[in-house]
């Protein structure tokens, strides 16, 4: 009984760790953009870390999300990763139309954005 109880423990903690491995990022999204001169820089800023919260670490396939500024340029650099390109492409389709990112959107300087996405080799 007592070796029958050791061997199913042994199989639940190796199932376990299994289910536990880290996802490898597939894809990086880097969108890089101006926000609009009328925009207030902390009410953008303010959006941005909403962006994170309320949008896209919620889409399937979503890893992780990074933003950044350059002085230098007046840009801004958003990192994204990405289980599968499709997943990335998904998200930003969704991304334009969504009502819950309508304030962020509108503060983006539309003409300055690039988005360019790169398979992790």
């Amino acid at each position: 009984m007592k070796k029958s109880i050791l061997i199913l423990i042994g199989i639940v903690i190796m199932s376990c760790n299994e289910n536990s491995e880290t996802i490898e990022p597939n894809v990086i999204e880097v969108t890089t953009f101006k926000y609009k001169a009328s925009v207030n820089a902390k009410d953008f800023w303010k959006e941005d870390a909403k962006i994170q919260e309320i949008y896209t670490s919620k889409q399937p396939g979503y890893i992780t999300r990074e933003s950044g500024y350059s002085i230098e340029s007046n840009e801004v650099v958003i990192v994204v990763r990405w289980e599968t390109m499709g997943d990335a492409e998904t998200s930003m389709k969704k991304f334009m139309g969504d009502t819950s990112v309508a304030k962020f959107v509108e503060m983006i300087d539309g003409p300055t954005m690039k988005m360019n996405r790169y398979d992790i080799k």
